[in-house]
């Protein structure tokens, strides 16, 4: 059975989708499924772009197959050597041992650390000089390190201008029948798996994106395939995406407002979170984002912090520490290079010194741009009607109102 799509005259998706993995690379919850996406070139010369995750082998084959009709693959185009792409890459090259495969010097050795096989006499190695005509349709390179390893590039076809973007612009989630992104309600059914890949997988690089996407600027780009997720077409919907991975990569938030994580074992440290968010929605605030660190994955709590421009952390002491949800939180906010946030903290402790407001304060103080708004608000076990609220929630839309 095969299920490939047409994307244009020549140029066809030959994916399919992940219904079984759980979770992406085994960490990030994936409850919509994935795409695995790859694409043929019907030309004089037949070309592959990137290949597929090995659940879906079976189904690549078979489409690679039914498309060639039983002429010879002349290329294969490697953009990214991560498994989930590369899975049945050894698959195709064995199945097609006259194909030339074109990748990076770095791809290149990724691939025999893979396989253990060499394929060295079919390599073409990539760079931005290189072109590959294929008849009526000429490939192009650019090179796109550390989007998100640093082999990645992006493939131009200069015909019908379609950018293969690797794993830039891509998803988690399914494909729903069509491959395309404007037969969808994308931003319901996408955005936010969207900025969750983002987030999660490309964040750390945001100087690389803007090196990337100025290469992209200069190109006409009529179609964006991207390794995962639906294909762009609609030239209002390529300058959404482009706008937004230049602000994601900027650390730009989408909107002034704010985002409140909490870790709260007994749902005193949700309390105060919960009522610092009415006090600042009757301040005006809003578009605001409560998220319970310890009811949800971190690496699903962490796109909210691209989204708003103020962000508020509240965490109770645990073991003379920090809660060690809220410190993997901000480790991997760290990690990610959070940068441009405001940035109020609550504490709360019990018996123990303010021991989370401390270390809170010290984490946060160490990410670049960012400005910490007042010294930490401490909790004894519950909130109170002290004020201290009232307070901390004025200073915030204070800062908000700052730059209207």
């Amino acid at each position: 059975m095969h299920n490939e799509q047409q994307v244009t005259k020549d140029i066809y998706w030959i994916g399919g989708n992940d219904f079984i993995s759980s979770r992406f690379e085994d960490l990030i919850p994936i409850s919509q499924g994935v795409s695995y996406n790859s694409y043929f070139i019907d030309d004089e010369k037949t070309a592959v772009i990137d290949s597929v995750d090995s659940v879906i082998r079976d189904l690549f084959m078979e489409n690679v197959s039914h498309l060639l009709h039983g002429r010879p693959l002349d290329y294969i185009v490697i953009n990214h050597m991560e498994p989930d792409h590369s899975g049945s890459l050894l698959a195709l090259a064995e199945a097609y041992p006259m194909a030339k495969i074109i990748a990076t010097p770095q791809a290149q050795k990724m691939a025999g650390q893979y396989f253990h096989v060499s394929l060295s006499d079919r390599f073409i190695t990539s760079d931005e000089k290189l072109e590959i005509s294929l008849g009526a349709h000429r490939l192009r390179f650019l090179k796109a390190p550390m989007v998100h390893w640093p082999e990645v590039t992006f493939t131009y076809e200069e015909t019908e201008k379609v950018l293969f973007s690797a794993d830039a612009f891509g998803t988690f989630g399914t494909l729903h029948g069509s491959i395309f992104a404007d037969d969808c309600h994308y931003d319901e059914v996408y955005l936010p798996d969207c900025r969750k890949y983002y987030a999660n997988i490309v964040a750390r690089y945001g100087m690389q994106v803007l090196m990337a996407l100025k290469k992209v600027a200069a190109l006409d780009v009529k179609y964006v395939c991207s390794l995962h997720g639906p294909i762009f077409r609609r030239p209002e919907d390529i300058e959404k995406m482009v706008s937004l991975y230049r602000k994601w990569a900027s650390w730009e938030p989408e909107e002034r407002s704010v985002t409140l994580f909490f870790a709260s074992p007994y749902g005193n440290t949700a309390l105060a979170a919960q009522v610092l968010a009415g006090k600042l929605a009757a301040l005006g605030v809003k578009h605001m984002k409560l998220v319970d660190l310890c009811s949800r994955s971190i690496t699903e709590a962490f796109p909210e912090v691209l989204r708003r421009s103020h962000i508020v952390l509240a965490a109770v002491t645990m073991n003379m520490g920090l809660n060690p949800v809220m410190n993997a939180f901000m480790d991997l906010c760290k990690e990610m290079d959070v940068q441009n946030r405001a940035i109020a903290i609550m504490g709360n402790s019990s018996w123990a010194p303010n021991v989370a407001g401390k270390v809170m304060k010290e984490k946060a103080s160490t990410w670049k741009k960012c400005r910490i708004l007042a010294e930490p608000l401490h909790i004894s076990s519950a909130p109170t009607d002290d004020g201290s609220l009232d307070e901390l929630a004025k200073i915030i839309a204070a800062d908000l109102r700052a730059d209207e």
